[in-house]
This record gives C-alpha cells, structure tokens and sequence, in this order.
C-alpha cells in the first residue's frame, strides 16, 4: 500500500455514511483494532514544542484511541481490491 493523501482519505471516506464511527485497524498479521483517538498535524506538533514545520512537507497522524480486540487479517484484502 501506497502513503494516502488527505484528499485522498477524504474521497475514501466520503462513500460511507457521515454517521459511520471511525475505527483504527493496524498490524496485518496479527490485526488489533482500536477507536480513532485524534487527529494532529506535525506542524501542530512543531508549533507545540516551539517550532515549526520550515520547508517540510506537512504529515497528518491519526491518533491512536482505546484498543477494543481483534481486528480481521481480510480488511487488507478488501482494501486492497477498492
């Protein structure tokens, strides 16, 4: 899989119901899922600890939440079928 880029997840998420939760799923060979805990851009990380982002290109995180079990190996499959 290829590094996605925000308008990218926009357009992807923009099939799915507005009402949808977010979910994390990662770790393909042993899948574990977790709600999406925040959202956070390395400039706001920058400026956070006094800094900035200078000429680099911005990087956006989706953050990790509480993890609630198991993911399954098949979201990858699926993903990669879109």
């Amino acid at each position: 899989m290829q590094a996605v880029k925000v308008h990218q997840l926009i357009d992807l998420l923009s099939e799915y119901s507005a009402d949808a939760e977010v979910r994390i799923m990662h770790q393909p060979r042993y899948p574990l899922e977790s709600t999406l805990g925040g959202v956070v851009g390395e400039s706001e990380i920058r400026e956070h600890e006094g800094g900035d982002l200078g000429d680099e290109p911005e990087v956006v995180f989706l953050l990790e939440g509480s993890q609630l079990g198991y993911g399954r190996r098949a979201a990858w499959e699926a993903a990669e079928s879109r």
